[in-house]
């Protein structure tokens, strides 16, 4: 199977395309041109006079009639040709030249010199003997012992190489024996042979290889790797590119263990209005029969009178398909997945939405809950004037829910709702400054919600009836008296208390209310003060220096610390300062002091080092971070300790001059004293080619995986060597 594999890939290999993949340009499509436009064109039958020529010189000779030597530092000007050389001979008579010696010729897209040029000016071809040439861009270069132009952009070249490196020996290059290339198009090799320096790496029969800056269609560099699931994994990829307003790629993978893959993502930007991408993937696994897919689609429509649509649709088989068959660790460890459509119209204050949502999460395989608004209106308003000094918005919501949802007792049954919600969230805020250290702002909100279904408590079935909640919610927020100092140095000090009160009403029937997004949360019945002070020091260029708050909360009906059979309504204290003592230097401190146990169940410390570069994104961040159960805190019990203890490393750096990037990644569980994930990428930049190398580790629970990736990318050519591999073991 592994031989007839590497066949396969030979055969595509050797196949005439190799693609030139670029992000996709934000330009729309091109609209139809004026019907003025087409009135322009040249009259039929009329014929124009090809321009003169214009030649400078040291010396000039006459050869026969019509037939002149020209010698010393000669300049020959035709249309688009610049030609100089030591000597050229012109026949007037029959339109032809003969340059020698320090021949040099531009014609414009192309650059070329060599030892002896002849060329014909009535056809535009001509021949350059040991030449050497140069795209205008600087894309790519070829040389050999002769360069043909053979028509208007078109060249041949016999015996040659091609490569983007300026070096005098490349780091990489194509020999051919024979090739055809446009300057803006495509070359076509044959027999070319791919040289790193000047050892032989890999020989194909005939080869398409795109030469023009933009995205190009044909076949993907394939990638190869292993995986201990998968095995053996070939990965295929053909680009198409016809238009400058949409491309699409077309995957087709095959995995030793699992079979053949199909994928398909296509790119569009019809109208400066409009623009979107939608992918999607298939396997059919040969292991169990199983079927399995993700699909993703992502589309934005701008329309007339503030009216835009936006689609974000994310589907998936099961939630283990990222971690099969993607290599990204952001999307191996979702746990659900989020999918929307929304009709939006937004006018000063306001905003009209129509939306239809779709959220998914994942538990054990057969469990997963899907809920869905099908279908949802939204009308709301920020903040705006309502009499003098008042303030007030709102959020009104009409929204049908369907939910679906599994339960193991102990075999697995499926449970489904459906149920309409009406709400209605009125807010009021009246800001007022009665002197200028001293600010006072009063909040008010309403709100009342219907559900056509609720939730029994007891049974946690949804045959309750139907529920109205209704409360309310009031805050005062005083901040001052404000002091402040500034020093001789032009250095200000300020410091800035405050309190903070928050109350909301009692709500009973909370627990009743089928939960789907913030407008149902429970925990209501709040009667809360936070109190404290705020610290702020600018240095002499108004730049803020340091930023801290040390803050604690008072609750009037509840407890908020509890350790054992000791309660307390006085939460922690927690002190935040960042600090900023230079323009590369930051530190951010978190404490947090539990009163009740008189120790610490929370800290954090982080120093981040940004080097003066203009236009660098390079940073080194070190974190520890120490942290207990919140509310919760048990730490008199050593033995049933719940701190957790880690130290983060993130970094992005710039080395040797820009040509090394290096991106570590580590997070170490100090108590286990077992790393967590541990993650290296590095990249070396040289003058014509790229080397790109990843490794990474993490452990999550009792699953443990580990890949790696080598990449190599030649300028003006694209990705040519991908391999890949990785291991997951629990």
């Amino acid at each position: 199977m592994r031989g007839r594999l590497w066949l396969c890939l030979l055969a595509m290999a050797a196949l005439p395309a190799a693609a030139q993949i670029n992000p996709i340009p934000w330009h729309p499509k091109a609209p139809p041109p004026p019907a003025s436009a087409k009135a322009q064109s040249a009259h039929p039958g009329t014929v124009s006079a090809p321009p003169k020529f214009h030649m400078t010189f040291d010396k000039i000779t006459t050869v026969a009639p019509g037939v002149y030597l020209a010698e010393g530092n000669v300049k020959f000007t035709y249309q688009d040709m610049l030609l100089t050389a030591d000597s050229v001979t012109y026949d007037t008579n029959k339109g032809t030249l003969w340059a020698t010696g320090r021949v040099a010729v531009d014609f414009q897209d192309f650059t070329a010199s060599g030892s002896e040029l002849t060329y014909d000016l009535n056809t535009g071809k001509g021949t350059l003997m040991d030449a050497y040439g140069v795209q205008k861009d600087g894309d790519f270069t070829v040389y050999g012992k002769e360069i043909r132009k053979i028509g208007e952009g078109w060249f041949e070249v016999i015996h040659g190489t091609f490569t983007s490196c300026a070096a005098a020996v490349p780091p990489w290059s194509i020999k051919v024996s024979h090739a055809k290339f446009h300057v803006d198009h495509y070359a076509f090799l044959t027999n070319p042979r791919f040289h790193v320096r000047q050892a032989p790496a890999l020989y194909l029969p005939y080869l398409i290889w795109p030469t023009k800056p933009a995205r190009s269609t044909g076949l993907l560099i394939p990638e190869i790797g292993s995986s201990s699931n998968q095995g053996f994994t070939v990965n295929n990829a053909f680009f198409i590119a016809p238009s400058n307003w949409w491309d699409d790629t077309v995957y087709v993978d095959h995995y030793s263990r699992e079979g053949w893959g199909l994928g398909e993502e296509f790119r569009y930007v019809p109208s400066t209005d409009s623009y979107g991408w939608f992918h999607g993937y298939y396997i059919r696994q040969n292991s169990d029969g199983q079927k399995r897919w993700d699909f993703s689609w992502a589309h934005l429509q701008n329309f007339r009178h503030g009216w835009y649509f936006l689609a974000n649709i994310n589907l998936l088989s099961d939630i283990n398909f990222f971690r099969d068959y993607q290599r990204d660790y952001t999307l191996s460890t979702l746990s659900g997945l989020d999918s929307s459509l929304y009709l939006v119209r937004n006018w000063g204050p306001y905003a009209l939405t129509f939306k239809a949502e779709r959220q998914n999460q994942f538990f054990t395989e057969g469990q997963d809950l899907v809920q869905r608004t099908q279908p949802g209106v939204e009308w709301r308003s920020s903040l705006h004037p309502l009499v003098g000094d008042l303030y007030w918005g709102f959020e009104t919501s009409a929204d049908l829910f369907h939910k679906e949802w599994a339960q193991y007792t102990p075999t697995t049954q499926k449970f489904s709702v459906s149920y309409d919600r009406l709400d209605v969230h009125p807010y009021f805020e009246l800001p007022l400054h009665p002197t200028l250290w001293l600010d006072i702002t009063p909040r008010l909100e309403l709100r009342a919600t219907h559900y056509s279904e609720s939730q029994d408590p007891s049974t946690q079935q949804y045959d309750a009836g139907q529920l109205w909640r209704n409360y309310a919610r009031f805050s005062l927020d005083v901040v001052g008296p404000r002091f402040y100092r500034r020093y001789k140095n032009s250095i200000k000090h300020v410091i800035e208390p405050y309190v903070t009160y928050s109350y909301v009403s009692p709500d009973a029937r909370a627990l009743r209310a089928p939960i789907f997004d913030e407008v149902d949360q429970v925990g209501l019945n709040i009667s809360q003060v936070e109190y404290g002070v705020r610290n702020r020091v600018y240095g002499p260029k108004g730049d803020l220096r340091l930023d801290s708050s040390l803050y604690q909360d008072y609750s009037f009906k509840s407890d908020l610390l509890t350790a054992g059979p000791r309660h307390s309504r006085q939460g922690p204290v927690t002190l935040l300062v960042r600090l900023w003592p230079t323009a590369s230097w930051s530190y951010d401190l978190r404490l947090r002091y539990n009163s009740l146990t008189r120790a610490m169940d929370g800290q954090s410390l982080s120093a981040t080092y940004r080097p003066r570069k203009k236009e660098s994104d390079d940073f080194i961040r070190l974190t520890y971070l120490k942290s207990g159960t919140l509310g919760v805190s048990q730490i008199t019990d050593l033995t049933q300790n719940p701190l957790s203890k880690e130290i983060r490393l993130a970094s992005a750096m710039t080395l040797a001059d820009g040509k090394v990037t290096l991106n570590p990644s580590l997070e170490r569980d100090l108590k286990k004293r077992a790393w967590r994930d541990r993650h290296l990428t590095l990249w070396y930049h040289g003058s014509c080619f790229s080397l790109g190398f990843e490794a990474g580790k993490r452990t999550i629970g009792t699953f443990t995986d580990s890949e790696y990736r080598f990449l190599v990318s030649l300028k003006g050519v694209g990705t040519v060597v991908d391999l890949w591999g990785g291991t997951g073991t629990y």
